[in-house]
Parts: structure tokens; sequence; C-alpha cells
């Protein structure tokens, strides 16, 4: 789908990426609002913006209060 619709130096970074976004998303630890704008970056060249980066880290990254 990103062929067709004119995405083609997006692809890279997306298949790299989208793995281990998957399995966060699966496990709930990336909402929608996030996936949005990871997503957003990935299209638009944007996916080395740090505060995303940070974003996404702080949404990975176990909860000290639950132990």
């Amino acid at each position: 789908m990103l062929l067709n619709n004119g995405y083609l130096r997006s692809i890279d970074a997306f298949i790299r990426e989208a793995e281990n976004i998957s399995y966060h998303v699966a496990a709930g630890n990336i909402d929608k609002p996030l996936l949005a704008d990871w997503m957003t970056a990935i299209l638009t060249g944007n996916e080395d913006d740090e505060s995303l980066k940070l974003k996404i880290f702080n949404a990975i990254s176990p909860d000290d209060n639950e132990h």
C-alpha cells in the first residue's frame, strides 16, 4: 500500500520499525495516538524526531512503580 501511494522512501523505515512497534501496541504499551504520531513521522520522513523517540521510550519502558 505504501508503494501504491507514493511513499517509496518510507518503506525501509516502516519495515525496520514496524515489528517492534506492533509488539508494543499488542502489549498495550503504545496507544492509538502515539501509534498515529509514529506512522505520521514515518510517512513524512521525521522518524528521527527526538520528542517522538522519547514518547515511545517512555511508553515501552517498564514503570518503576510496578515492583
